[in-house]
């Protein structure tokens, strides 16, 4: 079973967007990604997730969006994170504080289920999604998320 700390390393967690909007916000929590070997096609799969205009989970005022590209252009499952300040607004008009960007090779679809899961269910828990609005270090943005993800396995 692939964990969150398996796919998503502390170089791809952003804590500081300073996008203003949106998509800007969504391209350079991708740019993250820049460089990593299991990427084979960068354009390819930054087109693909930007196509998809993910919408916002929102759950008690938290709002969260995983865009995701299911794509042959990676070679893994892959993972990047960012986190607004102040929030953005999603292309479904809410707001916004975490944006998750996942890139899914075609044959990994229950795998990465299974995680996209474990990350929307940190709306229904305010003092967990707390925890990950004001953790100062990438790393332990990850093992907020590890945590989570080994109570719900």
């Amino acid at each position: 079973m692939t964990s969150i700390a398996d796919i998503l390393l502390p170089a791809h967690v952003n804590l500081q967007l300073v996008s203003k909007t949106f998509s800007d916000a969504l391209r350079e929590t991708l740019a993250r990604l820049a460089g990593d070997p299991r990427i084979g096609d960068s354009e390819a799969f930054a087109q693909a997730v930007m196509e998809r205009n993910a919408p916002a989970i929102v759950c008690h005022g938290h709002g969260i969006v995983i865009a995701h590209g299911r794509t042959n252009a990676v070679k893994s499952l892959i993972m990047a994170a960012g986190r607004s300040q102040s929030g953005l607004r999603s292309v479904d008009g809410a707001s916004v504080r975490l944006i998750f960007v996942a890139g899914i090779p075609r044959t990994m679809d229950s795998e990465y289920l299974r995680i996209v899961g474990t990350l929307a269910r940190l709306c229904r828990d305010p003092a967990l999604f707390q925890s990950l609005l004001t953790v100062a270090e990438p790393m332990k943005f990850i093992e907020i998320l590890t945590a989570q993800e080994s109570k719900l396995s």
